[in-house]
């Protein structure tokens, strides 16, 4: 699939595929398969998978097994969607190691989220990227994610960028919506797309502004419901995702409470890009999939897993949605 192809697919939930580890936190490549046929077959056909993003914690992977994801899922999949593969790493020359491999392997896009631990100036952050589009030829999302890279690409930058032929999307995670306009209206549509990184609660928002996709981790254990999202979005109706946001609030909620109750979080950051929920997410939507019998098996250190009692919390959301 070229970039441009990619690029016009891009459309309604984009499956954060997460990456089961079994009790002694080694990657479960037989759950992994089974997760990932489970939500091809329930996708309907519409969405983009996304393997080895930070929910589907590469950052706490080594380079084969990143590898290995991206093998197997592109594999499971098997071009019955659109598969894009998180690829970065801290420097330009790993990032395009990795991008060399997942094209090799059949992605039909890669993620890379800003270089990470090391702060770099704008010229240096756009030579970053310049660099790894010349390596590929298909396409590329840009990650402007300031939580995990403590960089915030501005709209003139990113406009720069999406001049550059096979950088073709932004997953933007701003939680501001004067932010978000201020970058849509930068873009020219038919270079790069926008993409809402925050997820589904913050998509109806954006929704007014043309927004196409969403990234969600609902797509592992309840999809019907970013498919009802997505559905409602086309139809520019508001009155639905209002609906869908109430449904699905206790649930980002309990997320929330679940935080406050592990924190606080000695970050340095803003508390306006970092929170509470940041840590705990990923463990809620790993034991949402257990309830439900999928094998979404536990988190890899140093994060948390739920106790008992959390557990409990989590099924009593599942159960006021119907999906247990």
């Amino acid at each position: 699939m070229n970039p441009q192809e990619l690029k016009k697919r891009i459309r309604g939930p984009v499956h954060l595929s997460m990456t089961p580890f079994d009790e002694n936190e080694a990657l479960d490549e037989k759950a992994l398969r089974h997760n990932v046929r489970h939500a091809v077959e329930n996708m309907q056909g519409e969405g983009v998978f996304l393997v080895n993003g930070s929910t589907g914690e590469f950052y706490a992977m080594n380079d084969d097994e990143c590898r290995r994801t991206t093998e197997i899922v592109i594999e499971e999949v098997n071009g019955r969607l659109p598969v894009i593969v998180g690829t970065a790493r801290a420097g330009t020359r790993y990032t395009i190691e990795m991008s060399k491999h997942a094209e090799a392997a059949g992605a039909d896009g890669i993620m890379v989220v800003s270089p990470y631990y090391h702060i770099c100036s704008g010229e240096e952050l756009c030579r970053h990227f310049e660099q790894i589009a010349a390596s590929i030829d298909i396409g590329i999302m840009v990650y402007n994610n300031p939580t995990t890279s403590k960089l915030w690409i501005p709209p003139a930058l990113m406009a720069r960028l999406s001049k550059v032929d096979n950088i073709i999307a932004n997953k933007e995670n701003t939680t501001n919506a004067l932010a978000f306009y201020a970058m849509q209206k930068a873009l020219d549509p038919e270079d790069m797309i926008m993409v809402c990184g925050p997820g589904q609660m913050l998509f109806p928002f954006e929704v007014i502004f043309d927004c196409p996709a969403f990234v969600t981790e609902l797509c592992n254990f309840a999809p019907e419901i970013p498919l009802k999202f997505s559905r409602a979005a086309e139809a520019k109706d508001f009155e639905e995702l209002r609906r869908l946001m109430d449904m699905t609030a206790p649930y980002h909620e309990l997320i929330s409470k679940l935080g406050q109750e592990k924190g606080p979080c000695p970050h340095v950051l803003s508390d306006y890009i970092a929170s509470n929920d940041t840590f705990t997410y990923q463990a809620v939507c790993k034991e949402a999939m257990n309830a439900i019998g999928l094998p979404g098996g536990r988190m890899r250190s140093p994060m948390c897993n739920l106790n008992e009692a959390d557990k409990e919390q989590v099924k009593d959301v599942l159960k006021n949605w119907g999906v247990l």
